[in-house]
């Protein structure tokens, strides 16, 4: 709507890529090692957060990891199906799951017009769709890596989905462009490196992760007001965040900055 009132935005970079399952236990002896019993009932569900740059010059990094949590259909869209991550307070779930996610800038994804990442979040999006026909799309990182097609979950898979939302093993590698694909390949290796047992062949990779941050920015000056007097864009939306924290201190600076301005007129209100 603001675009088609012409106001002005522009394209910013942000990540995609899928979300992945682990065996809690995997990452709970990678990060803790070997524990006692009793010493393992006091522990929390092991968490991590990675980041390593690629051969191609991109970064790949986790993302919103959830410990002992689940795989969550976050759809908004008719058509269109994206994941998200989520844990329980007690983080008691068998499997940790995150997002791993490539960056990617606006003359990869798109022709350089301010929602040319939209576009590209909802393409990916419907290709993820129909990998799953409506249910979430889900592969083994070896099938994944190998690109010869999902298999079917066996009994002897180490991995089983603990999603909320219908899941359905699928071509999830045939979501993303080449390029991509082969990103998350590298990143998933090199975080096995650090985590033993991150690039297991039967490590769950599910998508698409399209909804990192916004690909779009409303630009704003120092007192946090657009070029359009009185539009203060702020937080994830517009562009400035990228997680609930982040945004939420975002509206706070927002708000001091609009009360700062208004401020003179409201003194003995």
């Amino acid at each position: 709507m603001l675009s088609e009132k012409g106001v002005h935005m522009e394209a910013k970079a942000f990540a995609v890529g899928v979300r992945t399952e682990h065996r809690q236990e995997w990452i709970d002896a990678s990060q803790y090692g070997k524990q006692p019993e009793r010493v393992k009932s006091v522990l929390p569900a092991a968490s991590y957060k990675l980041a390593e740059t690629l051969e191609n010059g991109h970064g790949i990094y986790s993302f919103c990891m959830c410990p002992g949590g689940y795989v969550v259909n976050a759809s908004s869209e008719e058509g269109r199906l994206a994941v998200n991550g989520m844990s329980y307070h007690d983080r008691a779930g068998e499997n940790a799951n995150s997002a791993i996610v490539v960056t990617i800038s606006p003359d990869e994804y798109g022709d350089g017009s301010a929602l040319s990442g939209v576009a590209f979040q909802r393409e990916l999006e419907e290709r993820a769709y129909q990998a799953g026909k409506g249910k979430i799309p889900v592969e083994r990182f070896s099938d994944f890596e190998a690109y010869t097609g999902p298999k079917q979950q066996k009994e002897g898979f180490l991995v089983h989905p603990q999603m909320k939302g219908d899941y359905v093993y699928a071509d999830v590698r045939g979501i993303f462009p080449d390029w991509l694909g082969e990103s998350i390949v590298e990143g998933m290796h090199a975080f096995g490196r650090k985590i033993k047992g991150f690039d297991h062949p039967d490590t769950l990779l599910s998508g698409v992760e399209s909804r990192t941050s916004s690909p779009v920015r409303i630009p704003r000056g120092e007192t946090m007001e657009h070029q359009v007097q009185g539009l203060y864009p702020c937080g994830e939306g517009a562009g400035y965040a990228g997680g609930i924290t982040s945004a939420a201190m975002d509206g706070l600076k927002t708000a001091e900055a609009i009360a700062a301005k208004y401020a003179p007129f409201t003194d003995g209100i």
